[in-house]
């Protein structure tokens, strides 16, 4: 595993860690290693849920945007792709792990970080989490299964709106939306998780698995429908990614202007 990523089980919980606290912890292809290998592990018997967070001040700002622009310029597609590859077979990994995925977000969770957290499937924020599906003013399209999940977990019309703006919605906002399940408050969110862990670690698996087998179930999916949505969405950002909108975004994104779109 990259030092990128840190997997730990501790207590029978699973603990991912997005570790490039310098880049707000940004997705990258060097990370699609780690992330295999800490969903295998949480398959595992021993385990009995996964926790999912951030080092230092920001839960994941999403795609690394230089690497990204970089990698347009030089031509690189079959790299983005596979980073797109990987946002699929991850949030497919987390949706359908037969285990209690809890997500823990603080400070930025934009563009494939949001779509990440989104893929847990209970999500405790602090009140300085700042949610932003911030593909749209780069250009992009959705990935790492952020327009499957806002459209299992929201009003069309509702996710939409997020998607087509881009706008920040903040904890609340996102809480009053059903996208938090809780808000804590940081000096007392240690103490929240480890009670919800210990819940966890001492629960029925047989039970876990078949809870989050219905839920899937009831929302109209099975895990190969789900996998087609996953992939077909990776198609459609591949797809945007190699516009002229796309490089102006980005461009613009790291000159720190509005981008001028076609």
């Amino acid at each position: 595993m990259s030092d990128s990523l840190r997997f730990e089980i501790h207590d029978r919980i699973g603990i991912l860690t997005l570790n490039r606290p310098e880049k707000l912890n940004a997705l990258i292809p060097e990370m699609a290693e780690g992330f295999m290998e800490a969903l295998t592990k949480s398959a595992e018997p021993g385990v009995k849920a996964l926790l999912l967070r951030g080092e230092g001040r920001a839960f994941c700002a999403g795609g690394d945007i230089g690497w990204m622009l970089q990698g347009l310029k030089e031509g690189r597609i079959e790299e983005m792709k596979a980073l797109l590859n990987l946002g699929a077979k991850v949030s497919y990994g987390l949706k359908t792990l037969p285990k209690p995925v809890i997500a823990v977000i603080q400070g930025a969770a934009a563009g494939a970080g949001m779509s990440l957290a989104l893929s847990a499937d209970i999500r405790i924020a602090t009140p300085d989490a700042a949610f932003s599906m911030a593909f749209v003013k780069l250009g992009l399209h959705p990935d790492w299964g952020g327009s499957v999940m806002l459209n299992m977990l929201l009003n069309p019309a509702i996710a939409l709106e997020l998607m087509f703006t881009g706008e920040t919605i903040d904890a609340k906002r996102a809480y009053d939306l059903g996208l938090v399940n809780q808000i804590v408050d940081a000096e007392m969110l240690e103490d929240v998780l480890k009670f919800l862990c210990v819940r966890m670690a001492h629960g029925p698996s047989e039970a876990f698995a078949r809870i989050k087998q219905s839920t899937l179930r009831n929302g109209g999916h099975t895990p190969e429908s789900l996998l087609a949505l996953l992939e077909e969405e990776g198609r459609q950002m591949a797809a945007t990614m190699q516009s002229p909108d796309a490089r102006e975004g980005l461009l613009a994104f790291l000159e720190k202007r509005l981008p001028k779109f076609a």
